[in-house]
């Protein structure tokens, strides 16, 4: 009797462990919510990237500190998140720091073979990173490029010449796609030869990309003083259509659905504003859905619901909710020069 009831319960418990192996992992605290990129002010190298839950309104201000029990030091452009993997943008410290995306745990430290890196996608199992590369006497960029890593073990594994103050990178389909900001020219990217080979005019310097639902690229483009909206046609590698837009442009996205784009501008004298156009427009709103001074950064999520980063000068930022028709909802802190969104629902 005995002897069974040993049996048994080793049975039970060899069962038991087995259910837990086959278990899911719980998400952890980063899983899902808005990811905000501060950029830190340039003298005292303090970025952060911020955490909101839309859910029950949590805020962390920096979630790498309060994973890791210490901030990690830099001036952050951007974010990038792949798979498992988060990749924070350090353009001060020419470095890539790497996390865990839902846990925010520090993974490697990439330094070696950037300079002044933006931003970064993801095509073909490796990293493309755009550099600016110094500036020179004439507060130029003319050693750009963009540096593509082994995401297998974070090494820059080519380098790929660029135009002039590469900016924003997306990957569509087969392509990689690379705003040259200085150069009025979008570079068409093969990522299985790591090598470029087409790419687009444009009305004025790229800056960000934004993909709509019919699968039309548009860029934001911006030479100080005018701005312009441009749609990209990627079978034909053709400008289809272009805006001229207020002074300023800053930012770039669309909505969940891609038939509406979404971008912010800052002209000189007249106040900040975030405008509105369908995906199918002949014309540019002349009227923003929401302006205001100090805007610096734009994110619109599933719900269609407006964040404006708001930069307060050195002092720290705030976030700020809005509805379709410009209706303030909420608002919170933020770190300083809060740049940019990136919804992880």
């Amino acid at each position: 009797m005995l002897r069974h009831l040993s049996i048994y319960l080793m049975a039970l418990a060899f069962a038991l462990s087995a259910c837990k192996k086959n278990e899911e992992t719980p998400p952890g605290q980063f899983a899902h919510g808005v990811f905000i990129v501060n950029e830190g002010n340039y003298t005292d190298a303090d970025g952060s990237i911020g955490f909101y839950d839309p859910e029950d309104g949590m805020v962390v201000q920096d979630a790498y500190e309060k994973a890791n029990g210490e901030p990690v030091s830099g001036l952050f452009q951007s974010i990038y998140f792949n798979e498992d993997m988060a990749y924070i943008i350090d353009q001060l410290g020419s470095k890539i720091v790497v996390v865990k995306a839902e846990t925010f745990e520090y993974v490697a430290t990439i330094d070696e073979g950037l300079s002044t890196p933006r931003y970064m996608t993801v095509a073909n199992g490796k990293g493309y990173v755009s550099n600016w590369g110094p500036f020179d006497e004439n507060f130029d960029l003319p050693n750009s490029y963009i540096a593509v890593v082994d995401l297998s073990n974070f090494n820059v594994i080519n380098t790929i010449i660029t135009d002039k103050g590469v900016e924003g990178m997306t990957t569509v389909g087969d392509k990689v796609y690379a705003a040259a900001s200085y150069s009025n020219v979008v570079h068409v990217i093969s990522p299985q030869a790591d090598e470029i080979t087409g790419g687009f005019t444009t009305p004025g310097g790229p800056l960000q990309f934004a993909e709509d639902g019919t699968g039309k690229l548009w860029v934001l483009c911006n030479d100080f003083v005018t701005s312009s909206l441009a749609r990209l046609n990627l079978s034909n590698e053709l400008v289809e259509t272009s805006f001229s837009i207020a002074g300023g442009a800053k930012s770039i996205t669309t909505n969940a659905a891609g038939t509406k784009i979404y971008y912010m501008c800052t002209p000189w004298q007249t106040p900040d504003g975030v405008y509105s156009i369908d995906n199918t427009a002949t014309f540019a709103p002349l009227v923003p859905v929401l302006s205001g001074d100090g805007l610096y950064g734009l994110g619109v999520d599933s719900d269609e619901i407006i964040y404006i980063a708001k930069s307060n000068g050195t002092d720290n930022g705030t976030i700020i909710r809005y509805t379709l028709d410009g209706t303030e909802m909420d608002n919170f802190a933020a770190g300083r020069f809060p740049n940019g969104f990136v919804f992880r629902e």
